[in-house]
C-alpha cells in the first residue's frame, strides 16, 4: 500500500489539510535545489516522472483492491529526496485527475510516495557499499515500500479514529478480513517492487552506471552535467 485510492469527502478535513500544508512546505524547500540543477535535471525528472505515471496509471485488480506499481524506490535513488518529491507531487496530481484518489488526497499521497523514495535513497547509500547494485537497489526499494506502507496504515488508522461511524460494530468482522487482505497485498507489492528494482539496477549497472549515486561513474556523470 503506497498511496490512498480514496475519493473526496471521505478523509477528515484536518488530515488532508495537514497533508497539503506539509506538501507545500516541502515543495517550497525543494524548489531552489531543482533550480540549481538546471534544464538537464528538469528533463531527467520529466523522463522518470513519465515512467512513474505510466506504471501507476495501470492498476491490477486483485480481489476488492487494486494494485499498481510505483517505481518510487528507483526514482528516489536516482533523483534524491528533493527532486523525487517534486516528481511525486506532479504524478500524484495527474493521477487525481484520472480518478486515482480524490484531490483531497494529493497531499497525503505525495507524502506517502515521497517517504518511500526518501527511505530508498538513504537505504541505497548504505547497501551500495556492501552489495552489488541490483541487490542494493532491490533492498533499498523494499525498505522504501515498507516505510510508505507503515505510513499508509497509520494514515488510514487516523482517518478511522477521526470518523468513528466509518466502522460500525456490525462491520468489525468484515474489517478484519479486509485488513488481512490488505496486509497480504502489501507484502506482495513489496516483493514485486523489489524484483523490478533488481532488474532496473542490473540494467543500469551495465548500461549507465553513472546514473547510480555513490559510484565513481556517477561522479564523472556529475562533471559532465555541470559542463
Amino acid at each position: 500500500m503506497s498511496h490512498l485510492h480514496i475519493p473526496d469527502g471521505i478523509l477528515p478535513p484536518v488530515l488532508w489539510i495537514a497533508g497539503l500544508v506539509l506538501t507545500a512546505i516541502v515543495l517550497a524547500w525543494s524548489g531552489p535545489a531543482a533550480a540549481r540543477g538546471g534544464p538537464r535535471l528538469i528533463a531527467y525528472q520529466a523522463a522518470l516522472g513519465g515512467l512513474m505515471l505510466a506504471v501507476m496509471a495501470l492498476p491490477v485488480p486483485i480481489t476488492a483492491f487494486d494494485y499498481c506499481m510505483t517505481l518510487a524506490g528507483p526514482v528516489g535513488v536516482l533523483l534524491g529526496p528533493g527532486a523525487a518529491f517534486q516528481v511525486v507531487f506532479v504524478v500524484t496530481a495527474i493521477l487525481a485527475f484520472l480518478g486515482h484518489g480524490g484531490f483531497t488526497a494529493i497531499g497525503l499521497n505525495t507524502l506517502l510516495l515521497a517517504a518511500s523514495a526518501t527511505a530508498a535513497h538513504l537505504a541505497f547509500a548504505v547497501t551500495a557499499r556492501r552489495l552489488r547494485t541490483p541487490w542494493a537497489l532491490a533492498i533499498a526499494t523494499a525498505v522504501g515500500q515498507a516505510s510508505s506502507g507503515l505510513l499508509w496504515f497509520a494514515v488510514v488508522g487516523l482517518a478511522l479514529r477521526a470518523t468513528p461511524d466509518a466502522a460500525p460494530s456490525t462491520a468489525q468482522g468484515r474489517l478484519g478480513v479486509a485488513t488481512a487482505l490488505v496486509i497480504a497485498l502489501w507484502i506482495v507489492g513489496v516483493l514485486v517492487e523489489s524484483v523490478v528494482a533488481w532488474g532496473i539496477g542490473r540494467f543500469l549497472a551495465r548500461v549507465r552506471p553513472g546514473l547510480l549515486p555513490g559510484t565513481a561513474a556517477s561522479q564523472t556523470e556529475e562533471v559532465a552535467w555541470s559542463t
